[in-house]
Formats: C-alpha cells, sequence, structure tokens
C-alpha cells in the first residue's frame, strides 16, 4: 500500500525565511518585498491563482524576480535566483516568469498610491503584531 503525504501549509516563519534568504543572497532592495506582495496579490485577485503548499515558493520568487527586475536600478537575473535556490532551474525560472507575466497581462505598473497602500499595512502589520522582535528571536 502507498502512502500519499500531503504538503504541510507553511508556517509564517518558513515564508519569512525563504524570502529574507533569497532577499540577502539576491541583494535585493527593501521595495521589492512590498512590489511582490503587490504582485502576488494581482496574481489572486485577476487570474484567480491560488497560493497552496505546492506553489508558494515559485509564486513568491516569481514576485520577487519581477519585482527586482522593475523596481531596481541593477535588476537581478534569472540566473542569480537559481543560484540561490538550486531547486528551481534557471529554464523553469524562465518558464515561471513568462507564465506570471501572461496571467498579469504584462501589467506590472504601481502607482505611488497603490504602493503606499501596501507599505503602510505591512508597517502597522509588523507594528501591531511586534514581528520585529519576534524575527529577531527566531534568527539568533
Amino acid at each position: 500500500e502507498r502512502v500519499v503525504r500531503e504538503p504541510e501549509v507553511p508556517t509564517v516563519e518558513q515564508i519569512y525565511s525563504f524570502m529574507r534568504h533569497l532577499y540577502q543572497e539576491a541583494m535585493l532592495e527593501s521595495e521589492c518585498c512590498v512590489v511582490c506582495l503587490v504582485y502576488v496579490e494581482r496574481l489572486m485577485e485577476r487570474a484567480g491563482v491560488e497560493l497552496f503548499a505546492t506553489n508558494w515558493r515559485p509564486i513568491i520568487m516569481a514576485g520577487m524576480l519581477l519585482a527586482s527586475k522593475v523596481w531596481q536600478d541593477l535588476s537581478s537575473w534569472n540566473i542569480e535566483f537559481a543560484r540561490v535556490y538550486p531547486q528551481f532551474s534557471v529554464q523553469s525560472i524562465n518558464r515561471l516568469e513568462r507564465n506570471v507575466l501572461k496571467l498579469l497581462q504584462w501589467d506590472l505598473f504601481i502607482s505611488g498610491a497603490v504602493y503606499a497602500k501596501y507599505y503602510f499595512a505591512l508597517r502597522s502589520l509588523n507594528e501591531s503584531n511586534n514581528f520585529r522582535r519576534r524575527y529577531n528571536y527566531i534568527i539568533r
């Protein structure tokens, strides 16, 4: 009899760790995290993409990659992301990027008002849940 193991829903710490590692290793700017959230929410709202235990990593990776390319003066290359997470080949990252761009209908523009809305929402979430102290404790 074959036992099928269901993927586990990631914890906040696992998501944070994944993003932080990518952020640090690819030398992304802090704005990329905010922009990534905007792109992920657009995927969910406009294209009906749902986040599952099996797909959240590639979706976040695609959001961070696109954020880097749109918002940074010296953007990251797909191969740099593949070096950070070698379980994703350059070819799979290229395909993921193309698919996400199609699902977003190439709409990567973020107005100042939209950016500010997400920035301040994240900031208030951070302050209300005291995330900074929690994460400083976790990474020690």
